[in-house]
């Protein structure tokens, strides 16, 4: 069993680096790491390292760094496209899109989303994939944008080469190839409205059917992202 994997922004300097805040709590409290146990450390940037940890002190665990590596950022394949939807259930899909490790996350304000965004959330989805970083073994955090309109979500779209709506009317099914990166929009509880639909068509996003139920928005991310990480 490989070493546990832990998560830290900071920076190394003089061939140390620390842990604090919540993640402090979690490698001092609940896994109980004490001087002299050795750990790995993300930063989500793509640096994987390996250290020993030298002392624990003021809510602040400091780390001797042994080696470490960079990793280059890979290209973006998976960007999903959710409308926002209710707390709970809006982080459970953040959770579980970060540990697929999806490469974007866009959410949308349709004209059916029914809830409101304030930037807490957005910090609140940053701490979830960071968390999410050290399960799926992966080195880059998923990038996660404040929600936009569909609209906007067209006009960022304007370079990507595959561009899929979920549509339960759609005739073509998911097993269609797409170049990457793919783009998939998912509309709210109600669907996109027909006016939505109508733009996200008109700029060559192609309707798909994921199969004869209608699903959730948050069921529907993650089938369309399990379906394309695996093309």
């Amino acid at each position: 069993m490989g070493l546990r994997r832990f998560f830290s922004p900071s920076e190394i300097i003089n061939d140390q680096v620390n842990i604090d805040g919540e993640e402090y709590h979690h490698v001092a409290n609940v896994m109980r790491c004490r001087p002299g146990d050795e750990l790995e450390i993300i930063n989500g940037r793509g640096r994987l390292l390996h250290g020993r940890i030298s002392a624990l002190k003021n809510h602040c665990l400091q780390v001797k760094v042994l080696r470490f590596e960079n990793f280059p950022m890979p290209k973006p394949r998976i960007i999903i496209a959710p409308s926002l939807t209710r707390g709970h259930a809006m982080n459970w899909l953040i959770e579980k899109l970060t540990e697929m490790g999806v490469d974007e996350i866009r959410p949308l304000l349709c004209e059916r989303t029914d809830v409101s965004y304030n930037a807490a959330q957005l910090r609140r989805w940053e701490k979830i994939a960071a968390q999410s970083l050290k399960v799926n073994r992966k080195y880059w955090l998923t990038r996660i944008f404040p929600p936009v309109a569909p609209a906007e979500i067209v006009v960022q779209a304007e370079k990507i080469p595959g561009k899929v709506l979920l549509d339960i009317d759609a005739e073509k099914k998911t097993g269609q190839v797409f170049p990457f990166p793919v783009l998939a929009v998912i509309g709210p509880p109600g669907d996109f409205s027909e006016n939505e639909k109508k733009m996200f068509r008109g700029n060559d996003f192609v309707p798909i059917l994921i199969n004869d139920c209608i699903l959730k928005t948050e069921t529907a991310a993650l089938a369309i992202a399990a379906i394309y990480k695996n093309a």
